[in-house]
């Protein structure tokens, strides 16, 4: 029985799934400085399958994102940044970045890796903590269809439904062992 206890106590990891973005809420940060202006927007987002902010609009992100149309979309495993419109670019300025704030409610964030058309965005612009993302656009100029996309590597949790069966399991062994 000992064994056996032991033996599914070692499924636990294979059990547990990467945690994804979906229904966590997500805090959306720019941070832009260049000595006169200081902007350090704040915007909440439900991470729901749809394209989260939308420049222009009503998010306060879209003070500093004022190119024609720039979307941030939470996809299950990270973040998707577009931008459509004629070339543009970022102002070469020391504070000129997305500051991403995720699952604050949910697993930390062991790894984020970077996909981009934008010339010169590389990974030595990235940073991240337990949960938080950092990005550097400073100086980066962008063309007509520009994009960027963040995966976001969580540490795996147990599926609610998985962890019940397991404890159940064990539940179920304990009583039988008793008697």
């Amino acid at each position: 029985m000992k064994n056996l206890a032991l033996a599914m106590l070692s499924l636990l990891p294979a059990l547990a799934g990467a945690a994804g973005l979906m229904g966590t809420t997500a805090e959306v940060r720019y941070d832009f400085d260049n000595g006169t202006t200081a902007l350090h927007t704040l915007d909440s987002v439900l991470v729901d399958g749809s394209v989260e902010l939308s420049c222009p609009g009503a998010a306060q992100i879209c003070q500093v994102l004022t190119a024609p149309t720039q979307t941030l979309d939470f996809v299950t495993g990270g973040i998707r940044y577009d931008y459509v419109g004629p070339g543009s670019g970022f102002d070469n300025i020391a504070v000129n970045r997305f500051n991403f704030g995720l699952l604050a409610n949910g697993p930390a964030i062991t790894n984020v890796l970077l996909t981009t058309n934008i010339a010169g965005l590389d990974a030595s612009r990235l940073s991240f903590s337990a949960h938080t993302v950092l990005l550097d656009m400073h100086g980066l100029a962008i063309s007509n269809l520009a994009y960027f996309q963040l995966d976001v590597e969580t540490a795996p949790v147990p599926e609610p439904a998985s962890a019940a069966l397991l404890l159940g399991g064990l539940a179920l062994l304990a009583a039988r062992r008793r008697a």
